[in-house]
């Protein structure tokens, strides 16, 4: 279905947490976070993440009818490393890197679908608002030091549900 709605997803400060190395031991030791150094093209990354991130955004997406697809400065790297360590298929990747926002690359890419795009950029929504003030979207801030949560979930799943059933212009979307 063209018209499906689509979850994009960020990786770094989304699913790829930025924060302090004993805050990591911390949620490694207690709640199953886990680190990995990763080889690409641009040198030698650390990943530190939630393993229940995959399972959560599939369930997402199976529960809305959406799509979900990589909306990352990772690019085509997030089918490569990010998605097999969080047990995703292959998504689709829009590409973002050749912009000077992510929001204009992702925007373009979407070509004029409904979609929900989970960010840590400060400016991601009002960027994204005003490159697609026409388009049903919603912007979903996420800390970059707790990474995607079920409160972020439950926030695009509320919208995706109301927007399913009709309704453009749904409450809180940016």
């Amino acid at each position: 279905m063209p018209d499906r709605p689509l979850i994009l997803v960020d990786v770094d400060g989304v699913l790829n947490v930025i924060t302090s190395a004993r805050e990591r031991r911390r949620l490694c030791f207690h709640e199953g976070w886990q680190q990995r150094r990763v080889e690409l093209d641009a040198g030698t990354f650390r990943l530190f993440f939630n393993p229940a991130s995959g399972p959560l955004l599939t369930r997402l997406a199976r529960e809305t009818g959406a799509e979900l697809a990589w909306g990352t400065t990772w690019e085509e790297y997030a089918n490569l490393v990010v998605g097999p360590l969080l047990g995703l298929p292959r998504l689709p990747v829009a590409p973002v890197a050749d912009f000077p926002h992510k929001a204009h690359g992702i925007i373009a890419w979407t070509a004029g679908r409904p979609f929900v795009w989970f960010d840590d950029e400060p400016d991601a929504a009002e960027v994204t608002a005003a490159l697609a003030a026409d388009q049903a979207h919603l912007v979903v801030s996420v800390n970059e030091r707790e990474g995607i949560t079920e409160k972020h979930a439950e926030i695009a799943r509320n919208w995706l549900r109301e927007f399913g059933q009709g309704q453009q212009e749904v409450p809180g979307a940016r």
